[in-house]
């Protein structure tokens, strides 16, 4: 029988939590005058508010939506600006937006309980698992890997294939690459030795949960994750009327113009463990309680998931599986951020030792595109450092690069 997450928002609930952590966070500011973000005497979660806001202008962001829990309950909740600037249509946290990226780590959920099944061997290789698999790209369908692998060799090497950057060095002709290969993004030059960041790679690998488990990649996360958790404001949906609501609602995307104008913009994606769900701040709340409950996967897999990668010579790699882990002063962050390039972006922060969440979504590209987050250092994002700065104890500045 399938586990389904206890209703977490009520609006007594909210105000208890608010409270809560209002008292908590009253007392950390008058014994941490000098934090970057904080003001004595001023109230924590006014001051998260405004610099939320600052930086969304700032960042030339239209509208965003954003979500903060502690102890597995929401406690700051809002939107920002305009979901759609045309008809001035207010961002709330009701308001669905592409995640990007961040459907990595539903993925991530998936493949692990795949694993406990033991229906998937992370060790196993790609082209053992995705052998007679079919391909389907915009620039053709192509049957089994060996014969993807040596598209994928001839399009590295064409100096006029705009994505070549994206299949260099990945040498599915003379290594063996494994699915953890894949997940930790260490598939390219010497497998297991080298991270290099890749959405590309990491895409394949809802092909290697529907060869797993038998069952197209999106009905996995709707009978997984989002029927059990009611997360109904969420794509994939549980019925196609559901999806055409939910897209009917969805955010517009812009890219900002050099004067500060704002101009509609697309980014076509197709879903995979890579990218393309859309869901709100509040159902990716949803997720986020499951995970810290282990309803979905055991803490053993959360516990590998959250733990950082081991390279081959020993080296410690920012990302785990299917999140980025770094420590900060000896604190664990855990996170991921979505990006779309000149379109939308967004982020998820967890402090598993404060048991604290920032979920962050954003219509356009602001929220990532000048942080170089893919490099492993969630510090770079001012929104990051803002929500650690005022919802912990975590002495925290912008990191320059």
């Amino acid at each position: 029988m399938q586990k389904k997450l206890p209703v977490f928002l009520s609006h007594s609930k909210f105000r208890v939590g608010l409270f809560m952590i209002l008292s908590l966070l009253s007392a950390c500011s008058q014994t941490h005058v000098n934090r970057p973000g904080l003001v004595v005497g001023q109230d924590p979660i006014q001051t998260f508010e405004h610099e939320m806001d600052r930086l969304r202008k700032d960042k030339s962001i239209p509208g965003m939506s954003v979500a903060v829990l502690q102890n597995q309950q929401v406690v700051f909740a809002q939107g920002f600006g305009y979901a759609d600037i045309e008809n001035r249509i207010p961002a709330t946290v009701d308001t669905p937006f592409n995640i990007a990226s961040l459907s990595k780590t539903f993925a991530a959920a998936i493949l692990m309980k795949l694993v406990e099944e033991e229906r998937l061997d992370l060790d196993a290789a790609m082209a053992d698992i995705l052998k007679n698999t079919h391909f389907t790209y915009y620039v053709g369908t192509f049957h089994g890997y060996g014969n993807v692998c040596r598209k994928i060799r001839e399009f590295s090497r064409d100096p006029g294939f705009e994505y070549a950057f994206l299949l260099k060095d990945y040498r599915c002709d003379k290594e063996n690459i494994t699915v953890r290969h894949h997940f930790t993004h260490t598939a390219q030059g010497k497998p297991g030795e080298t991270y290099r960041y890749n959405g590309f790679l990491f895409g394949l690998l809802s092909l290697v949960a529907e060869e797993a488990s038998g069952k197209p990649y999106p009905a996995l996360l709707v009978d997984h994750i989002i029927a059990p958790l009611e997360m109904t404001n969420t794509i994939p949906s549980t019925t196609d009327e559901r999806r055409d609501q939910i897209m009917a609602k969805r955010a517009k995307y812009y890219r900002a113009g050099f004067g500060g104008e704002f101009t509609p913009s697309k980014y076509p994606v197709t879903l995979s463990s890579s990218a393309g769900m859309v869901t709100t701040v509040l159902d990716m709340a949803k997720f986020d309680v499951a995970m810290d409950r282990n309803l979905i996967v055991s803490a053993n897999s959360k516990a590998v998931m959250f733990s950082e990668t081991i390279s081959n010579s020993g080296k410690p790699l920012p990302y785990g599986l299917g999140w980025f882990v770094q420590e900060h002063e000896g604190v664990k962050l855990v996170w991921h951020y979505g990006w779309a390039p000149k379109t939308y972006s967004s982020l998820i922060l967890k402090v598993p030792e404060k048991d604290v969440t920032l979920i962050l979504f954003a219509n356009s590209e602001g929220a990532s595109a000048n942080f170089h987050l893919g490099r492993g250092d969630v510090l770079r994002s001012p929104f990051a450092v803002a929500f650690l700065n005022v919802f912990t104890d975590i002495e925290v500045w912008q990191r320059k690069f």
